[in-house]
């Protein structure tokens, strides 16, 4: 059985590590659908750093992602994550939806495939994806910044920016 977000913050807030059924493939090639996974809560003291792959908890089914970028809005803290998938596109989180780090595979004990444990093609695409969603972000607080608060054009923006994403693996 699957725990959703809140039961496994509570699980996790005890101390306690979790066993995760990865039930997309969004991660894939890098985490098969099916496949178990270790993770351990995170407080949200911790950073977030940039290429983890850590479990969101924004919808009613737990996400694993990788963290493609983070920054600070209105002094609010976001995550910018993104699965492996070829076709998977970026999204935000606030931090506070950040529950858990990946640490291992639960059934070999393999540790966390972190951008330091990429293949160099696999390396390569989180490279450029990493850059298109800096360039998103870097737009997002400019926008700000000059008070353009135009929702449709944040909107466009975004769209723009994943399809960016998407072209460079090409």
């Amino acid at each position: 059985m699957q725990l959703g977000p809140e039961a496994l913050r509570f699980v996790m807030a005890q101390g306690f590590p979790a066993v995760i059924d990865v039930l997309s493939g969004s991660m894939a090639p890098t985490i098969a659908v099916g496949t178990k996974v270790n993770v351990v809560g995170m407080s949200l003291e911790e950073e977030v750093a940039v290429g983890d792959v850590v479990l969101f908890g924004t919808t009613g089914v737990p996400l694993l992602h990788r963290v493609m970028a983070v920054f600070e809005e209105a002094g609010r803290r976001f995550v910018v994550h993104q699965g492996d998938a070829r076709a998977s596109t970026f999204a935000i989180a606030a931090r506070v939806d950040v529950l858990a780090r990946m640490t291992t595979f639960a059934a070999d004990a393999r540790p966390a495939p972190t951008v330091d444990r990429l293949d160099a093609a696999a390396l390569v695409v989180f490279r450029r994806r990493r850059l298109a969603c800096e360039a998103f972000v870097r737009a997002r607080l400019l926008a700000r910044a000059l008070g353009v608060r135009d929702l449709g054009l944040v909107r466009r923006c975004a769209r723009a920016y994943r399809a960016l994403a998407r072209a460079v693996l090409d």
